[in-house]
């Protein structure tokens, strides 16, 4: 998966669910989000793969997708 399809990925999560962790899952996102703006995209990508193990849990399919 590519950095763009896991930032969408994490977005749609972050305002979807009402997690435990949303604010952790949101400031992720938005670490992503400006690190990919600023064309560094592998943390981007580590930044929204963290958003998702907070928005829906590692054992989550979409997690698992996006870290594959």
């Amino acid at each position: 998966m590519n950095t763009q399809c896991a930032i969408n990925l994490a977005r749609k999560h972050v305002f979807a669910n009402q997690a435990q962790d949303a604010s952790s899952a949101y400031l992720c996102l938005a670490d992503a989000i400006a690190q990919s703006n600023a064309g560094d995209l592998a943390n981007a990508k580590a930044r929204a793969i963290k958003s998702l193990a907070y928005s829906v849990g590692v054992f989550h399919p979409d997690y698992k997708r996006a870290t594959a």
